[in-house]
């Protein structure tokens, strides 16, 4: 598939978007992984920064944390271009709340309290 660009449509600067660029060195991918706390180490791999935010997260479920915002980036990203709506940090906190929220359906019964206590300090 061609496109007419391959610019960042989450941050409009210019920048190519790569795997690196929309998960880890966007600035709304920064302001994101802000929500939960967790920093991301300069001049990484994705795979680098997987560890790391798993164990900055250092929880039975911290996998699941990260695809979920994950997918919450790239939901937004997908609003933005396929949409035509804003970027907005707002609706990206919303999706990952109602996706991490919809988690405790299925994770395993000896990490629910762990979820439902992360959920609730998640705000």
């Amino acid at each position: 598939m061609e496109l007419d660009s391959y610019e960042c449509k989450l941050c409009n600067s210019g920048v190519e978007e790569t795997l690196e660029h929309l998960f880890l060195e966007c600035p709304f991918a920064s302001t994101c992984w802000n929500l939960i706390t967790i920093h991301i180490p300069s001049q990484v791999t994705v795979l680098e920064a997987i560890d790391s935010f798993n164990e900055q997260l250092h929880s039975p479920i911290s996998l699941d944390i990260i695809i979920l915002l994950c997918w919450a980036i790239w939901t937004s990203r997908n609003d933005v271009i396929f949409r035509n709506n804003p970027a907005s940090i707002s609706l990206a906190r919303s999706t990952f709340k109602k996706e991490v929220t919809l988690l405790l359906h299925r994770v395993k019964p000896k990490h629910k309290e762990c979820l439902a206590e992360w959920i609730n300090s998640f705000g």
